[in-house]
């Protein structure tokens, strides 16, 4: 993994365009990014795999946790 995806500077922009990559472990990656912008944030909650890890974003808003949450109490 480059440094973008572990750099703390790294422009939201470029964040952003990076968790599109094909690579699965590369959108991974970058989901924990804490420059990652919101509304791809939240795309990623609903990508399957992806979404564990950006559910454990710190930076994720508390509109889409409290989703997350919800949901997860209506499946069990």
């Amino acid at each position: 993994m480059g440094p973008a995806a572990r750099g703390p500077h790294t422009a939201p922009a470029a964040v952003a365009r990076l968790a599109r990559d094909p690579d699965p472990s590369v959108r991974a990656a970058l989901t924990r990014h804490p420059n990652l912008p919101q509304q791809r944030l939240a795309e990623l909650l609903d990508e399957g795999e992806p979404a564990r890890v950006a559910a454990a974003n710190p930076a994720l808003d508390p509109e889409p946790m409290h989703r997350l949450v919800t949901m997860r109490g209506q499946r069990e």
